[in-house]
């Protein structure tokens, strides 16, 4: 039996078994309302997926003084992030019932646009499952499902 695995072939699954399996923690995190743990998992789905992105280095002196990422993306991530900073700041500091409350949802709300926003940067990437129309279950439904898609 011939083995079917190249270097590259096992780079590509294994990125797609990692993003996988921290997706599904993710998943977890979310559903039991630990934000910080959320978002700490969306922080590592992203460093996953910005492993190809080129990195800019500032150089004085032949000493580095400053190392980027060069994407628009890091400029999203970094808005994201701050938004998730400053709602859970804003709850932290919130006294009464109703400020927390309000100050909560917005925070979660704030980390929702960026687990949204990584799930659509990996169907950019051809990360993510393709969607398919037709699927065992839209039969259930009858074939219109998904027309106009």
């Amino acid at each position: 039996m011939i083995q079917d695995f190249t270097p590259e072939r096992d780079a590509s699954l294994g990125l797609v078994f990692r993003l996988n399996f921290l997706w599904a923690q993710t998943d977890y995190a979310a559903l039991a309302g630990d934000y910080d743990k959320w978002n700490n998992l969306l922080d590592c789905l992203y460093r996953n997926l910005l492993y190809r992105e080129e990195i800019k280095i500032k150089e004085e002196n032949s000493k580095i003084i400053q190392v980027e990422l060069s994407n628009k993306d890091t400029k999203i991530y970094s808005f994201v992030s701050k938004q998730i900073h400053i709602a859970k700041r804003n709850f932290n500091i919130a006294k009464t019932r109703k400020e927390k409350s309000l100050a909560r949802s917005r925070w979660y709300h704030a980390i929702q646009k960026k687990d949204i926003w990584l799930r659509k940067l990996m169907f950019i990437l051809k990360l993510y499952l393709k969607e398919n129309i037709r699927t065992p279950g839209s039969s259930l439904f009858g074939s219109g499902f998904g027309k106009g898609r």
